[in-house]
């Protein structure tokens, strides 16, 4: 028989959100901190894949579909496409949380940090205590490239001064031939 959580999967989980949301808010606001911003030491970096397929690979690798991360707020001002989270065991004590971030059908900006389980420690959980960003990242970066995929670690903020760069120099050549 399904789960429902597998029924829900991530196909339909803003029309999940939109229904639940205020209710999973007020229990969230009540034992925890149900908000959470993305920090730049959680930056994985981009993938150039689209997102149903890294999803796929996520899914054949061990990683689940979180339905209780709802809140991450990027500093991009993107919403996040996508929630993960990795355990080595169901009630293990801690697990990698995965954000995703399809800023366009080519490429999907990584989040992840590691953190307290949040089958087996649902209030250290809500409350974000023993939040490990750069852990988290670092495992994540590397179990990307171990699985053969591009990972651009550059900023985006970097990228966009690196591009405006180059086309600048493009520019000055061509004014100069």
């Amino acid at each position: 028989m399904q789960s429902i959580i597998e029924a829900l999967e991530p196909n339909v989980p803003y029309r999940v959100r939109t229904r639940l949301g205020p209710l999973i808010t007020r229990l969230g606001r009540t034992l925890g901190q149900p908000e959470y911003r993305l920090r730049d030491t959680e930056y994985v970096g981009t993938v150039q894949q689209p997102l149903d397929e890294f999803t796929k690979t996520l899914q054949r690798h061990g990683f689940e579909w979180d339905p209780l991360a709802w809140y991450h707020q990027p500093s991009v001002g993107s919403d996040p496409n996508g929630s993960w989270a990795y355990r080595r065991a169901l009630l293990a004590d801690r697990q990698i949380h995965v954000i995703l971030i399809a800023h366009s059908p080519e490429y999907i900006d990584v989040f992840a940090h590691e953190e307290y389980n949040w089958l087996r420690h649902p209030l250290k959980h809500l409350r974000q205590v023993g939040i490990k960003r750069k852990a988290g990242r670092n495992k994540m970066r590397q179990w990307i490239e171990s699985h053969g995929i591009e990972v651009d670690v550059n900023s985006r903020r970097r990228r966009r001064v690196t591009d405006a760069v180059k086309d600048l120099r493009k520019y000055l050549e061509s004014l100069i031939q």
